[in-house]
């Protein structure tokens, strides 16, 4: 792949076609099972063909996407799920967290996520705030997902957010993430992570 870029790139629609399937695909704005599951087969695949691409994005190569919706949304994407994909049990998984999220910040501050075709397009431009470890962005997170709530297809979506925001109000980061970072963690912490379903 190369490393240049700009709106129009081909490498966009290559990215959001993988992720959501084509407009005139059966599934095209339907939840899909690949998103939220772990399969070391998929995430090689993934590596595979999109870990360049992703160390491009991490490097700020391809920040011209931002100047469309789809573009912007392509970005995050790469930045937020392919990152925990190809990185997967490893520290680099959330290592483009914070650029992930100040690309989804700009998209709603210009009204981008509005703009996107699917509410399932919706979801992945708001998920960098549901997994930032900061009460604002959760408190974002909460909002976003809010106004997706009378959708029935968006409920287990925003209900997944009210959890992530409990658990940083709770202990201002996520637990689960302590072993994976090298952090310590409290007895609270380890006292939650016993619990069932304290884990994402």
């Amino acid at each position: 792949m190369n490393t240049t870029s700009d709106a129009t790139d081909p490498r966009i629609g290559e990215v959001l076609d993988f992720w959501f399937g084509a407009p005139e695909s059966a599934d095209y704005g339907l939840e899909r099972k690949m998103w939220f599951k772990k399969d070391a087969a998929f995430d090689a695949m993934l590596r595979e063909r999109f870990g360049a691409l992703l160390a491009a994005a991490r490097a700020g190569e391809i920040d011209t996407w931002c100047a469309t919706p789809a573009g912007a949304l392509a970005l995050v994407i790469v930045l937020d799920q392919f990152s925990r994909n190809c990185h997967r049990d490893t520290p680099h998984a959330f290592s483009a967290d914070e650029k992930a999220l100040a690309v989804a910040r700009a998209m709603v501050a210009r009204g981008d996520d509005r703009r996107l075709p699917t509410l399932q397009h919706r979801v992945f431009a708001y998920l960098p705030f549901e997994h930032a470890e900061s009460a604002e962005a959760q408190r974002e997170s909460l909002r976003l997902f809010g106004e997706l709530a009378s959708e029935p297809q968006a409920k287990s979506y925003y209900d997944y957010a009210v959890r992530h925001a409990n658990v940083i109000e709770r202990f201002g980061r996520f637990p689960h993430r302590n072993a994976q970072l090298g952090r310590a963690t409290s007895e609270a912490e380890a006292a939650f992570l016993r619990e069932p379903g304290s884990r994402f």
